[in-house]
Order: structure tokens, then sequence, then C-alpha cells
């Protein structure tokens, strides 16, 4: 009777719980679209980078074993311009404390590099499943003056 009493009252108290996801997002998806400055056209094949790891890219010291397998692929822009960089998640049995903000290097032949940063402050909304999604808005570009 006693085991049975214990079972039922830890059955009741699993199913009153939430659990929460392992992982954690450390990085909104992030929406947006690139154009050129001058004629307000879309830019297709601008190289799209977590700012983080364009500073890494570009730095005389060469990167670390971890920080490579942790480094994103650039995200390309469509024919019209638009991008989607996903959700960064990272395994945080811990809750901490997500992110704060995301930086984001734009590069295309012809054109100036530009780098911008977006904070939590930012975010638009969140979507079905929960994950934060930023939207850019349009980037515009700037021709690289001669």
């Amino acid at each position: 009777m006693n085991r049975l009493f214990v079972l039922v009252l830890a059955a009741l108290a699993l199913a009153g719980c939430k659990s929460h996801p392992l992982s954690q997002a450390i990085s909104p998806r992030v929406m947006g679209r690139v154009l050129a400055a001058d004629t307000g056209r879309p830019l297709a094949d601008v190289k799209i980078r977590n700012g983080d790891e364009s500073a890494a890219y570009y730095s005389t010291s060469p990167a670390k074993g971890g920080e490579r397998l942790m480094a994103r692929a650039a995200v390309q822009t469509d024919s019209d311009g638009r991008f989607v960089l996903e959700t960064q998640r990272a395994l945080t049995p811990f809750r901490g404390s997500g992110w704060f903000s995301v930086q984001l290097s734009f590069e295309h032949p012809g054109y100036e590099r530009f780098r911008t940063n977006y904070s939590y402050l930012n975010l638009g909304t969140n979507s079905l499943n929960g994950e934060p999604v930023l939207d850019a808005g349009s980037i515009r570009l700037q021709p690289v003056t001669k």
C-alpha cells in the first residue's frame, strides 16, 4: 500500500511539472532584405555573417579548433535580395540569459562592407513554436566610390 501511494504521488508530481528544453536560443532567427542604396534594387549573392564570426575571420591570429567548429557558414541573399539566418541554439542544462545582441556583416563586390547590430529590444515577435524572430528590414549597401 505504501509503495502504491508513493508511485501515485510521484506520477502526480511528474505530471504537474513542466520541463524546459535543454537547449536555448543564443541567436534569434534573423530575416531581411538587402538593397543597393543608389538604385533601390535588390542585391543577390550578398554574404551575410554573424559579426562575431566575421571579426574572427579577419583576425590576424588563427581561429581555435572549437571556434571553427562553432562557426556558422555565411548566408547569401536570393535573387530578390532576401535572407534568413536560422536560430542558433546551445546546450544549456542550467537556464542562462539567452542572447542580448546580434552583430551582422554584409559583403558584396562593388559595395562597401556594412556592419550593424540588433539587440533583443529590436525583437519583433516569436514564431508559433516560441523561437525568437528578428526582422532586420531593408539593409541598403553603399556602392564603393572610386
